[in-house]
C-alpha cells in the first residue's frame, strides 16, 4: 500500500512521486546492505522515510484544520436562532465570521493559498476574541486561544508553507496576478470584519453608558412607576420582578442591565450588572 498523492502535480514533494523501490524489485539483502528499510511495501532510505512521514503529516494536518473550519460554522448556522436572540449585530458578526471560516475550510481541503491566508486571520482572531466583550466571560475562552495557537502552528510550519507555495516551474507572473486578486478580496472581507468589530465595541460601550445613566437616575425613595416612565420602549427593555426591576438597554446585544431594587412602590437602590 503506497501513501496517497495529495497533489499529484507537485513533484517537488517526495510523497507525490514514485518514491523508493518496489519490494519485489530488490532483494532484502541488497536493500539492507544499502541502508534501506521497508516502508509501505517499498524500500526507502532513512532520509526518504523521514521526509515522507513529515510531508504526509503536514498534508493530513491541513486537511484536519480544513475540516474543523467547516464544522465550526456549520455549528454556528445550526444555532443561528439562539444567536439571533443576542441581537442583530451578534447575528451578523456570526454569519460573516462563519462564512469566513467556511471559505477557508473548503479552500484548505484543496490546498489553496487564499484559504491559508484566511485561516491565518481566523486563528489570529482566536487569540484576541476571548478578551473582547463578545467572549470575555465565556468559559471556553482558554480552549479557543489554544486552538488558535495550534492552528497557526500547523498552517505556518515550514512544510505547510511549501504546500501552499506555487509549484516549481509555474508562471510567476500568473501566480502574482492571481494572488493579487485574492489578496484584495481577503482585504475587503477583513475590512468588513474590522468594521463590524469596531461597531460592536462602540455599541457595547454605548450600552454600558446607558446602563450607568439609568442607575444614576434611580434615586432612593423615588416612586418606581415615575422612574420607569422615563425610559423609551424603543431603547430599553423593562423586566419586572417581585423584589427588583431590570432596566436593559437594547444596544450592546442586551448584555448590560441596571438592577433597581424596590419595596413595591419606592426605589431602595440600584446597581449595574451584566446579563448572560
Amino acid at each position: 500500500m503506497k501513501l496517497k498523492k495529495y497533489q499529484p502535480g507537485r513533484t517537488d514533494f517526495l510523497i507525490n512521486t514514485d518514491w523508493g523501490i518496489p519490494a519485489d524489485l530488490m532483494s532484502t539483502e541488497d536493500a539492507k546492505s544499502s541502508g534501506r528499510k521497508l516502508f509501505h511495501k517499498r524500500w526507502v532510505t532513512k532520509e526518504e522515510r523521514k521526509l515522507l512521514l513529515e510531508e504526509q503529516a503536514t498534508y493530513q494536518s491541513i486537511l484536519i484544520i480544513g475540516g474543523l473550519l467547516i464544522v465550526i460554522p456549520l455549528f454556528l448556522f445550526i444555532n443561528i436562532g439562539n444567536i439571533f436572540k443576542s441581537g442583530i449585530i451578534t447575528t451578523l458578526f456570526a454569519a460573516v465570521y462563519g462564512g469566513f471560516m467556511l471559505t477557508a475550510g473548503i479552500g484548505l481541503l484543496k490546498f489553496k493559498i487564499f484559504a491559508r491566508n484566511i485561516a491565518v486571520f481566523v486563528f489570529l482572531s482566536f487569540l484576541f476574541l476571548p478578551f473582547t466583550p463578545l467572549l470575555g466571560d465565556d468559559k471556553g475562552s482558554p480552549f479557543i486561544v489554544i486552538l488558535g495557537i495550534i492552528g497557526l502552528y500547523y498552517i505556518l510550519r515550514r512544510t505547510a508553507r511549501k504546500v501552499f507555495a506555487p509549484p516549481s516551474g509555474q508562471n510567476v507572473d500568473d501566480t502574482k496576478h492571481k494572488n493579487t486578486v485574492v489578496r484584495r478580496a481577503v482585504y475587503a472581507v477583513l475590512l468588513l470584519l474590522a468594521f463590524l468589530t469596531i461597531y460592536t465595541f462602540y455599541d457595547m460601550r454605548q450600552a454600558k453608558l446607558m446602563t450607568v445613566d439609568a442607575c444614576n437616575r434611580a434615586a432612593k425613595g423615588m416612586p418606581l412607576e415615575d422612574f420607569l416612565k422615563t425610559f423609551s420602549p424603543e431603547d430599553y427593555k423593562i423586566i419586572q420582578r417581585s423584589e427588583y426591576t431590570l432596566i436593559v438597554p437594547k444596544r450592546g446585544m442586551g448584555r448590560n442591565s441596571c438592577t433597581v431594587s424596590h419595596e413595591g412602590q419606592k426605589i431602595t437602590g440600584a446597581k449595574t450588572g451584566f446579563n448572560d
